[in-house]
C-alpha cells in the first residue's frame, strides 16, 4: 500500500499555513476529495481540518480503520454534523474565522456549516490551489511513472489502429491497456460539471466536433447523456486519428496527445501539425519562472496567426477555447492557467500541459499535447513518447 512519506505531508502544510495565516484564518476546513487526499493520504475523511498552526486533523465518518492504516496524520471519528465544533473544540480548535474551498462546495454544505460553527467564513480555494501549483520530488516521480505508463499505451497503438474499426473499440483496446497498467480509471477535474472518462480518442470529423467541457475538443460521446469523446464513427484511411489520454499513476496525471492516421492524411493538416509543433517550441523557448499565463497564450496565438491557421486555432469558431495549456496533478484542471488575460506567474517546479491543437469542421484535429516541469533553465519534458506524427498502413 501507497504511504505519502510524513515529511511530505508536513511539507504540503507548512505551505498552506502560510496562506492561510496572510488572509488572517484561524483554520480551514476543508472538504473536497483531492484536497483532503493531497493532505493527508487518504480519501477516508469526511473533512480536514488544518489550523493556521499545528498539525491537520482527519475528521472521519467511515472508515477509521482504512484511514489509520493510509494516513499519519491524527484522526478523530466524526459522529454527526452538528457535533463539528465541539469535536474540533476537544482539540483546542475554536475558529472565529474559518477558511472554506467556496469554488467547489455545495451551497447546502455551506450553509449548514455557516449555521454550526456561527463564525465567520472566508474562500481559500485560491490558496489551496496555489499550494499545490509547485510539485515535490514524490510528486515529480510520480509524475514521471505515469509518463512511462501512457507512453506504454501508446506503443500498442499500431497494434491496435485498423482502417474500419469504431472509435469507441479502438479507445476501448486502449483503455484496457491502460487499466492493466495500474491507471485508476477516473480522469478527475475540479471545476463544477466538467468531466472525462479517461479522454478523448477521436478520428476524422469527431476531432472537429465541440461539447460543454471547456477544451478544444469534444466528439460525439456514446449519447446526449455522454456527449464527449469516443463514439460509434467508423475509423477511416486518410483522416486524423488523435489519442488524449492522461498517464495516471498514484492520482497524478501526465496529459498527453499524440497524432495518428490509417494511410496519410491532408497536406493543410500535415502543416497545421507543424504549426502546433512550432508552437510547442516557441513556448518552451519562453517556458520559464516569471512568465504569465497570458503571455504564454499570446506566444501561441502570434504562431497561429503567422501560419494562416488563427481561426482553426483551439477550436472553430465560437466553440475556440481560450488557452492553450493548463497546470496538472492530482486533476486536469489545476493551476496555473495559460490562458486569454491569465494572470498567473509561472514558477519553478510547476507542471503544465502544452497542448496546442488546430480543429478543421470537416477534418478533424491535429496538435500536440505534452507535459513539462518549469526550472530556473530549460524546461524538463516529463512526457516520453516521440512528438512525430505516426501512420500506420
Amino acid at each position: 500500500m501507497l504511504h505519502i512519506p510524513i515529511e511530505e505531508l508536513d511539507r504540503r502544510r507548512d505551505v498552506l499555513q502560510k496562506k492561510l495565516q496572510l488572509q488572517d484564518m484561524d483554520g480551514a476546513l476543508l472538504a473536497q476529495n483531492m484536497t483532503m487526499y493531497y493532505l493527508t493520504g487518504t480519501m477516508q475523511c469526511q473533512y480536514v481540518y488544518v489550523p493556521a498552526t499545528g498539525p491537520c486533523l482527519g475528521l472521519v465518518r467511515r472508515n477509521m480503520e482504512r484511514a489509520s492504516e493510509e494516513t499519519p496524520v491524527p484522526l478523530r471519528r466524526l459522529a454527526g454534523f452538528s457535533g463539528l465544533p465541539s469535536l474540533l473544540a476537544e482539540t483546542g480548535q475554536k475558529p472565529s474565522r474559518l477558511g472554506l474551498e467556496l469554488d467547489i462546495m455545495p451551497a447546502a454544505l455551506y450553509l449548514r456549516i455557516a449555521k454550526v460553527f456561527s463564525c465567520e467564513t472566508a474562500d481559500v480555494s485560491t490558496a489551496v490551489r496555489e499550494t499545490r501549483q509547485v510539485k515535490s520530488a514524490y510528486e515529480l516521480k510520480q509524475l514521471r511513472q505515469a509518463a512511462r505508463q501512457v507512453d506504454a499505451m501508446h506503443r500498442l497503438i499500431p497494434e491496435f489502429l485498423v482502417e474500419g474499426k469504431e472509435e469507441l473499440v479502438f479507445a476501448a483496446e486502449l483503455e484496457n491497456s491502460l487499466r492493466r497498467l495500474g491507471h485508476q480509471g477516473i480522469a478527475r477535474m475540479r471545476g463544477f460539471n466538467q468531466e472525462m472518462f479517461f479522454g478523448h480518442v477521436l478520428s476524422g470529423i469527431s476531432g472537429g466536433m465541440a461539447s460543454f467541457l471547456d477544451s478544444p475538443t469534444g466528439g460525439p460521446g456514446v449519447s446526449p447523456a455522454q456527449p464527449q469523446g469516443p463514439g460509434r464513427k467508423i475509423i477511416r484511411r486518410g483522416e486524423p486519428v488523435t489519442v488524449d489520454y492522461g498517464g495516471i499513476h498514484n492520482g497524478y496525471i501526465v496529459d498527453q496527445t499524440r497524432l495518428y492516421s490509417v494511410g496519410p492524411i491532408k497536406e493543410e493538416l500535415k502543416r497545421a501539425f507543424e504549426a502546433a509543433l512550432l508552437i510547442q517550441e516557441r513556448i518552451c523557448e519562453n517556458l520559464a519562472p516569471g512568465i504569465s499565463g497570458n503571455e504564454i497564450f499570446e506566444i501561441a496565438v502570434a504562431v497561429a496567426q503567422k501560419a494562416g491557421l488563427s481561426e482553426n486555432f483551439m477550436g472553430f469558431g465560437d466553440t475556440q477555447a481560450k488557452f492553450v495549456g493548463h497546470g496538472l496533478g492530482l486533476e486536469f484542471d489545476e493551476f496555473p492557467i495559460l490562458a486569454k488575460g491569465s494572470p498567473h506567474l509561472l514558477g519553478e517546479d510547476y507542471v503544465v500541459a502544452l497542448e496546442p491543437k488546430f480543429i478543421f469542421p470537416t477534418d478533424g484535429m491535429v496538435g500536440i499535447e505534452n507535459t513539462w516541469r518549469v526550472t530556473a533553465g530549460k524546461p524538463e519534458k516529463i512526457s516520453i513518447t516521440p512528438d512525430g506524427h505516426l501512420t500506420v498502413s
